[in-house]
């Protein structure tokens, strides 16, 4: 069986040999070590990054909370150290090993960081494998969580996985304002969103004339000024100037395409 299995800062698809609730806490064997995470809900077809070793015995509640405040103090001794050597970098969270073998320091940042010195001064304190990780700004979202501007909790905190590309010739295609700051998340990139849905506009854009082309509606020729897909409608302007909203499935191609003069 395969579960997604919930760690700091991701999810992954874990092989079980046994039945696992929700919510159940176990330890995942992974290349990079024993890593504690949380049952989310099996999945199917999917391609195991590791594998579920056991659930926590009833007495390892005491070692997760030694774990747990380890990794607070490690969070601080961080932030200490990343203000002393003055670095440009955003610490979001620590993860400790299941046998304390690495500590992962998961970090914003605009750019590549030179970060070698900090790295000697935790292994000073730690005496164990460091690791800092960078990750995105999307990632970041993803571990805050919050709700996007449609109401729903952000696409990535519910089911995204996988790092995606996002552009703003998807807003085009789409029909979309091409003011980026209109079409940003909460993370201030691109909503996720804009990608899921492409496949969807694509589609459904074929159904529709060109913009600037001539059509034949039941009151004679009008050229094509906008259309929505969503409401399947279709807005036209007719040679004397005037300007209406049609239904689709009364808006038909011309065979021969042509261009009102312009005014």
């Amino acid at each position: 069986m395969i579960y997604e299995i919930e760690f700091k800062l991701q999810r992954k698809p874990m092989f079980s040999n046994f039945s696992l609730e929700p919510g159940e806490i176990v330890l995942c064997e992974t290349d990079e070590g024993v890593w504690r995470g949380r049952v989310v809900e099996e999945k199917k077809g999917l391609s195991p990054d590791g594998k579920v070793l056991r659930p926590i015995y009833p007495g390892e509640e005491r070692k997760i909370k030694d774990l747990e405040k380890m990794e607070e103090e490690a969070f601080q001794v961080c932030l200490e150290r990343i203000k002393f050597r003055e670095l440009p970098m955003k610490l979001v969270e620590v993860e400790r090993e299941w046998e304390g073998r690495k500590i992962k320091f998961y970090y914003l940042a605009d750019g590549r960081i030179d970060f070698r010195q900090l790295v000697r001064d935790l292994a000073r304190v730690y005496r164990t494998r460091i690791e800092m990780r960078q990750i995105s700004v999307r990632e970041y979202a993803r571990f805050l969580g919050g709700f996007g501007v449609c109401g729903r909790p952000v696409c990535c905190s519910v089911f995204m996985k996988k790092r995606i590309s996002v552009t703003i010739q998807m807003a085009r295609e789409q029909n979309l304002f091409h003011d980026p700051r209109k079409l940003s998340g909460i993370c201030g990139r691109l909503m996720c969103c804009l990608k899921y849905e492409l496949d969807f506009y694509r589609e459904e854009k074929s159904k529709y004339p060109e913009l600037e082309s001539m059509v034949e509606t039941p009151k004679g020729p009008a050229k094509v000024i906008h259309f929505n897909m969503l409401r399947k409608i279709v807005k036209v302007e007719y040679e004397d100037g005037t300007v209406e909203n049609l239904p689709l499935n009364m808006v038909r191609r011309k065979k021969i395409w042509w261009l009102l003069p312009r005014k």
